[in-house]
């Protein structure tokens, strides 16, 4: 075990055992249901300091430290949860809980049906997001938890994250989705259908009814290999392999020979059917493309009436699997109905993935609140504060600023010179990548002016990429 600074050390995942039957939003009955968890810190005497992580789609409960010496990586989320960390253990009762319909240790497909003693397969139900964070509420409970500082979450996580600032935001004080949104986009749910197409179009998935060690290990494969360019982009392609050649000298001799990137891609798929299960994935997919959090209401700015906590929001420039417009939409609604509520958009060329390897960023801004949070501090376009020596920015536009010459008028209004460096904008919203190049004061005083106009403002920059990080989950 290399322990790294600041670690929370050995850890062991915990199963708990539900005490009664779990009904589905599906209407289905499940007679027992176990959770896999892992906790982190101390729960304080008032048992009002626990804070809930969730994994992302293919996670599990091991989101920090290690389970034995002979642990070479620790859990998934570990450069975020430890003593003096941003998910501080000092100070918070961390908790994580693997998926409902998972494959890490929670019930799912490859669970023993006590009706019939053999695995659920295709018959387990289908489950929801809803699901999964009605079960996480009662792993807290049991474990004695009465509040919850924050819960926080990237991709599907993130669905879940905003879940539950709707369903319990009376139990929490803040909820942070990252790398989220409030439904996947119907790009998103292509990808996972071409994916999820891939294992059944396998002989070996027999309808779900494998057996143990003898699934659909080339459909799954291949399912990664089409996830996994999801969670890139077109520059970290580029960066991480370029056109360079695996097999040199036998790309015109062998139909077979590869590219980095296609070896890469068999890399990843082979050792993903080592460790999850087919039609767990399945499962956790539909989870993702059936979440709507507007579902049942006239627009999505009805349907978040109902969270009544503080929330940040977190996105990625280059993430087109989980876009920045998820992140805005959501942060305009909450604007529009009063809610305290804080977005941050940052640079990365990492796509989907950053929340996983590109932590100075994430730290600077989660930690920020949090310490807020602690402080009954502020919350909103102009709480975070900018270091005097920031040169480099990603502006974000809500629908009202975005048709307007803002980076014009800017350079009509203060004596410095504007570069752009990239962007997206759309009608309704955007962002843009600038460097300024003048008098700090005469900077400070433009992103100031951009803030009081309800623009985000954040600090822009590649920082480095731990991309050994991405191999964790």
């Amino acid at each position: 075990m290399n322990t790294q600074p600041r670690s929370v050390g050995l850890t062991e995942t915990k199963y708990l055992k539900l005490p009664e039957p779990f009904r589905t939003e599906s209407r289905a009955l499940l007679s027992e249901v176990t959770v896999a968890y892992e906790t982190y810190g101390q729960l304080n005497a008032e048992k009002d300091n626990g804070i809930l992580i969730i994994h992302a789609l293919t996670g599990d409960a091991h989101a920090a430290g290690y389970h034995n010496e002979a642990d070479t990586r620790p859990g998934w989320w570990d450069p975020m949860i430890g003593p003096g960390k941003p998910l501080d253990t000092e100070k918070y009762f961390i908790v994580c809980t693997n998926n409902l319909g998972g494959c890490a240790g929670t019930t799912g497909p490859a669970s023993i049906d006590p009706e019939t003693g053999r695995p659920y397969g295709t018959s387990f139900p289908i489950v929801t997001v809803e699901d999964t964070v009605r079960l996480q509420k009662l792993v807290l409970d049991a474990l004695g938890v009465k509040r919850l500082r924050t819960v926080i979450g990237g991709s599907m996580a993130g669905m879940q994250t905003l879940e539950w600032g709707l369903r319990y935001g009376d139990f929490c004080d803040s909820v942070i989705p990252v790398a989220g949104a409030a439904r996947l986009t119907p790009m998103g749910i292509a990808w996972d259908k071409i994916g999820r197409t891939a294992i059944m179009a396998d002989a070996a998935w027999n309808k779900g009814g494998y057996e143990d060690g003898q699934g659909p290990r080339l459909g799954l494969s291949v399912a990664r290999m089409i996830a996994h360019i999801t969670y890139l982009s077109g520059p970290i392609m580029w960066e991480k392999f370029g056109r360079r050649v695996r097999d040199k000298g036998r790309m015109l001799k062998d139909i077979e020979a590869r590219f980095e990137v296609e070896s890469y891609l068999d890399h990843q798929g082979g050792k993903f059917v080592d460790r999850f299960d087919a039609n767990s994935y399945l499962y956790l997919s539909r989870m993702m493309d059936l979440y709507d959090a507007s579902r049942g209401y006239p627009s999505l700015e009805a349907a978040l009436e109902r969270l009544n906590t503080r929330c940040l929001l977190v996105c990625f420039i280059s993430d087109w699997l989980y876009p920045p417009h998820c992140s805005i939409e959501i942060a305009e609604a909450l604007q529009k109905i009063g809610r305290e509520v804080e977005l941050h958009n940052i640079e990365s060329t990492y796509g989907h993935d950053a929340f996983l390897v590109q932590y100075d960023q994430l730290t600077r801004v989660v930690g920020s609140f949090l310490k807020r949070l602690e402080a009954n501090g502020s919350v909103g376009v102009g709480a975070m504060p900018i270091p005097r020596a920031a040169r480099r920015f990603v502006f974000t536009f809500p629908a009202g600023e975005v048709k307007k010459p803002v980076l014009w008028e800017l350079g009509q209004k203060f004596p410095f010179t504007i570069n752009i460096i990239r962007g997206d904008v759309s009608s309704d919203s955007g962002w843009q990548v600038c460097e300024f190049e003048g008098d700090p004061d005469d900077i400070a005083r433009a992103v100031a002016h951009l803030r009081s106009r309800g623009i985000w403002a954040d600090v822009g920059g590649l920082a480095p990429i731990d991309h050994d990080r991405a191999e964790v989950v």
